[in-house]
């Protein structure tokens, strides 16, 4: 006889739990709410009834270390405030990659308002830490990731005084520019180690980002990038915008620091994460 048979005590598997969730998921309530009975007779518990769930636990993250965009990943559950991600040191430590800082970025958790959320912090990384946006607002300087590769946007110091001005202001009508006496109003800059930075003029309002040319007026020669990547517009207020065009790979912003909403994905190094907050 076997100790599980022999001691009385008979452990419940895994999979034993996990069907009994799946049974009282699928119940439909009874009248009055009393349990019903399953086709073998056995008792079933009501629907009201609630899963455990602990009461003294502040609220967790979990964390994913995703490999690739396919990979599923590996999750780590994060119930300390700060978690450190870095190459040298920190909760996690992930040393084969030299873009990512000794100490890079943490997650924080705050308590504002009578809730608890998450935010990630760089710590003064050197190549920054990154989040993927569906639109991301654009200001001078500002740092994105498109495909495999960094761009700055800066914005023109003329277009930027005319946008601090009063914009009821009279102008003169005059003749449109032809597209060689366009002014750039602003420049999308590709940043790279080579010291020779390739630039891409914004001459109106409005342009398609991409890696065709019939589609995009940006076009930019990576193949991690979507033919039709990103929308780059200038909205109602002149704020600058950048939107994802449901591309593969996305659009990435560079941050100092950002609230995490209940899900959320970010990037160091080459390094990709996902967290989401149960």
């Amino acid at each position: 006889m076997s100790e599980r048979q022999s001691s009385g005590t008979v452990l419940e598997s895994a999979e034993e739990v996990r069907q009994a969730i799946q049974d009282a998921r699928k119940s439909a309530p009874s009248a009055g709410g009393d349990s019903s009975r399953d086709s073998a007779g056995a008792l079933r518990e009501p629907s009201t009834t609630q899963a455990f769930r602990p009461r003294n636990r502040p609220p967790m993250a979990v964390l994913c270390v995703r490999f690739d965009e396919d990979d599923e990943g590996q999750e780590i559950a994060v119930f300390a405030s700060p978690f450190v991600i870095g190459r040298v040191e920190g909760n996690l430590v992930i040393d084969h990659d030299t873009e990512i800082s000794g100490r890079h970025a943490e997650l924080i958790r705050v308590f504002d308002n009578g809730r608890h959320f998450w935010q990630l912090h760089d710590l003064k990384s050197t190549n920054g830490t990154f989040v993927r946006a569906a639109v991301a607002l654009l200001k001078d300087q500002q740092e994105v990731l498109l495909g495999g590769r960094r761009y700055r946007f800066e914005i023109d110091a003329a277009d930027d005084d005319v946008d601090q001005k009063n914009s009821s202001a009279t102008r003169k009508v005059q003749r449109a520019p032809s597209r060689a006496e366009q002014k750039a109003l602003a420049n999308l800059v590709e940043v790279g180690d080579t010291g020779k930075e390739k630039r891409f003029a914004i001459t109106s309002t409005e342009h398609w980002i991409g890696r065709d040319s019939r589609l995009c007026s940006i076009v930019l020669d990576d193949v991690m990038v979507s033919p039709r990547h990103a929308r780059l517009y200038r909205d109602k207020q002149n704020r600058w915008l950048l939107a994802n065009a449901k591309s593969l790979n996305g659009i990435w912003l560079r941050i100092s620091r950002i609230d995490l909403g209940s899900t959320a994905q970010f990037q160091m190094g080459e390094q990709r994460f996902s967290i989401r907050i149960p």
